[in-house]
């Protein structure tokens, strides 16, 4: 048995920092801070030739949410997995070998990796994010993957690009037994696709991580009103036999907040944490993916609550001192 099997993208990820993202708008590509969009190879290495020759590279590491989440928690001393698809390339060796700890047996090597290229500008530290995915990122379901899933305490899940990552993903959630947990973070890319396409996932979902425009995104409704809308849709609320946490019951949404820190909810109850007061920004990309590491890290050792929204903003802090995973080496 192992603590957690991570599913979802598998990227290289190319860290650039340009003085203002204006300027990589006006060169033809649609970026803005905070957002993520997906692409081409062609037109991944028209926007490289741009950012050579207008930014710098300031790192070039593993990435892809549920990946640095699962690296995170394979550092804090957790027996973790992960099952997905990298290239047959040098960047695809790049890709597993930075993964340290975790068993990548699950993990097919296969025509040409997928890119995340992330840009950060050079006084706000906010990034905008271009996305490759992998040909054949979702060709990774099989009998022993199905057996796998049987055999872990915690499945997470983060998007895949190709428009048949949900429903493969939905599979895996189905073959869950009920006493196993099942942790979700749709990012922007699932989110874009709303509620509706998501829902054979969300009604096995125990814990949602969410950001507060994903939400907006989502259901079309801020705040309070579209948490509420979501709930719901969350199949297992008040389910027998799913204690994750005295104050919550079952199933909980975990909306991430960025500088105002997080909140868990559940009906009739919703508990905040500030964020960690952090002396420099170098890099936000994949603080989300720390934050879920901190929480599911408690949550595994059955802290309550508080706690686990504690030890998930302080990760997150730590996150932000490096480029890529490079925060990984202070844990």
């Amino acid at each position: 048995m192992i603590d957690f099997l991570g599913s979802g993208a598998l990227n290289l990820d190319l860290v650039y920092e340009v003085d203002d993202l204006e300027d990589v708008r006006s060169a033809g590509f649609d970026l803005y801070p905070g957002r993520e969009i997906s692409g081409d190879h062609e037109t991944a290495k028209a926007l490289i030739d741009f950012l050579r020759s207008r930014g710098t590279l300031m790192a070039k590491s593993g990435g892809g949410s549920s990946a640095n989440t699962i690296c995170a928690l394979s550092r804090l001393g957790h027996k973790v997995g992960f099952v997905g698809v990298a290239g047959e390339d040098e960047a695809g060796s790049f890709i597993l070998s930075s993964m340290e700890g975790v068993d990548l047996s699950l993990v097919k090597q296969v025509g040409r990796s997928a890119i995340c290229i992330i840009i950060v500008e050079k006084v706000e530290r906010d990034r905008a994010m271009f996305v490759v995915p992998h040909d054949q990122e979702v060709d990774f379901l099989d009998f022993a993957v199905l057996k796998s899933v049987s055999n872990t305490r915690v499945l997470h899940f983060s998007s895949l690009v190709r428009s048949r990552g949900i429903s493969i993903q939905k599979e895996l959630a189905n073959a869950l037994k009920p006493e196993q947990i099942l942790s979700f973070d749709p990012g922007e890319l699932y989110a874009t696709r709303g509620i509706k396409a998501l829902s054979g996932i969300l009604k096995r979902t125990d814990l949602l991580f969410v950001t507060e425009e994903e939400v907006k995104i989502m259901t079309g409704m801020a705040g309070k009103a579209g948490l509420e809308a979501i709930y719901p849709l969350l199949g297992r609320n008040g389910s027998v036999g799913l204690n994750l946490f005295k104050d919550t019951g079952g199933t909980a949404i975990i909306c991430k907040q960025g500088p105002k820190g997080a909140t868990i909810c559940s009906p009739g109850m919703s508990l905040t944490i500030p964020a960690e007061k952090v002396l420099e920004v170098v890099d936000n990309t994949g603080a989300g993916d720390a934050f879920n590491a901190g929480f599911l890290n408690a949550m595994l050792q059955g802290a309550p609550a508080h706690e686990c929204l504690r030890s998930g903003v302080r990760l997150a802090a730590l996150s932000l001192s490096a480029f890529g995973r490079g925060w990984l080496a202070r844990l």
